[in-house]
């Protein structure tokens, strides 16, 4: 998964839809697309579900398109924070740094690529060093932790940082684009133009001996902003000077640098149960948070007691979540993807997703301020016995790279979440 297109797909593997000699066909599943005056008999039926939220533990951010950093107070999700690990690579091997090289400066430029995610204020921010080496083959998810010496490379004197995706930054009388622009301490350059020459021969020679950086905000608020780690855009630079000469050398953020993103949230009553990493129960509302936050879990129990004649056939599956209108800093996702969870681990879409002819929907509606989902084929799978998983899961495909949020009424709130099945002989 190099790119944001498979970022949302984990694990996944194709397969046929293959229900032939089954108790109840499926040879009509979908016909609901069809005019309804083709349609012999239709029945509906209204069944209870359960819709509860779960922490994340499956979400890849490694070699995603963006990069997350920063923090964010919603009076609805509470906290949440995106900091990065990354390793720098050299822009030129075998680098000659002169004679008696002095480090005049080291900046941090990281380049704004995407959104921003609650208000934007100028954050203090903190850059400390790797203890081990990140691998680019590796996996690195949400709640992945590495390892780093504490020891804050920013010049103190240099902050906080202007965290605002749009405007300039100035530099005493010089104007840059906006941009993250950190400043850190000389001695830190010093100590690598101080490296033995041997450390620049190459990358691997350089990643045994500068693991990367992890970087932080320490604001505790400030919005959450996107950053490229992929073009070359974002780097170090350390402007020195030595006997003959003055310059500067890049170490730079690149397609074939390892990065990962990490999340952290804690949630306010009554969502408290995911601090523990434990699923809510019962809340009239539930919420759907990228970045790691939290994914809605499906309980279609009333399946179970549908006692439907032989022969039957699921048209139709559809859950019907109306949105909560309460305020929010956060966009709501365009499209929420159903998966379920491998009994040997790793995740899978739904059945629908390769499922010629059947709509699957997904999308928000804003006539009806509600999202659609339909899940006839799984639905079926179910009845006949041949899907045991209890559970259906909701994601939004950018949860890795953004942080959308989106609040639903459960089935238990005024105006309710629905499960209708609409089924025909």
């Amino acid at each position: 998964m190099r790119n944001t297109g498979k970022c949302f797909i984990l694990g996944l593997s194709l397969f046929t839809l293959s229900l032939g000699g089954c108790r109840k066909p499926d040879n009509n599943i979908g016909l609901a697309l069809q005019p309804e005056e083709e349609l012999l008999v239709l029945n509906t039926d209204t069944l209870e579900f359960a819709l509860d939220m779960v922490p994340v533990d499956s979400l890849r951010t490694d070699e995603r398109s963006r990069l997350l950093l920063g923090s964010t107070i919603d009076p609805v999700s509470g906290f949440s924070e995106a900091w990065f690990s990354a390793e720098l690579r050299l822009s030129e091997t075998s680098i000659d740094f002169g004679e008696s090289p002095i480090c005049d400066s080291v900046v941090l430029t990281l380049k704004h690529n995407g959104p921003s995610f609650g208000q934007s204020f100028d954050q203090q921010l903190r850059v400390d060093l790797l203890a081990d080496t990140m691998s680019f083959d590796s996996s690195y998810y949400a709640q992945s932790r590495l390892p780093i010496i504490n020891d804050n490379k920013v010049d103190p004197s240099r902050q906080p940082v202007q965290m605002h995706p749009t405007e300039p930054v100035y530099n005493g009388s010089d104007t840059l684009g906006a941009q993250v622009r950190i400043m850190l301490k000389p001695s830190f350059g010093q100590t690598i133009l101080d490296a033995d020459t041997s450390v620049f021969s190459s990358n691997d020679e350089w990643r045994k001996w500068f693991k990367g950086i992890a970087v932080r905000s320490e604001s505790g608020g400030g919005g959450i902003v996107s950053l490229e780690p992929t073009v070359g855009v974002s780097y170090m630079r350390i402007h020195y000077h030595n006997s003959t000469d003055t310059t500067s050398y890049d170490l730079v953020l690149n397609g074939n640098a390892a990065r990962a993103t990490h999340f952290r949230h804690v949630w306010p009553a009554p969502y408290t149960a995911l601090n523990d990493s434990l699923p809510t129960e019962a809340t009239d509302q539930v919420v759907l948070l990228g970045a790691g936050g939290s994914y809605l879990r499906l309980d279609l129990m009333g399946l179970d007691a549908l006692n439907l004649p032989e022969g039957a056939v699921i048209n139709r599956a559809e859950i019907l979540l109306p949105v909560d209108q309460r305020v929010s800093k956060l966009g709501k996702p365009n499209f929420l993807t159903a998966f379920l969870r491998r009994e040997a681990g790793g995740i899978e879409l739904t059945p629908e997703a390769t499922s010629p002819g059947v709509a699957y929907d997904g999308g928000f509606n804003p006539e009806t301020n509600a999202y659609t989902l339909n899940m006839p084929v799984y639905a079926q799978r179910r009845l006949n016995g041949e899907e045991v998983r209890r559970y259906v899961y909701l994601y939004s495909e950018l949860s890795s790279v953004a942080m959308e949020q989106v609040i639903f009424n459960g089935p238990l709130s005024e105006t309710p979440a629905q499960f209708v099945v609409t089924w025909s002989q």
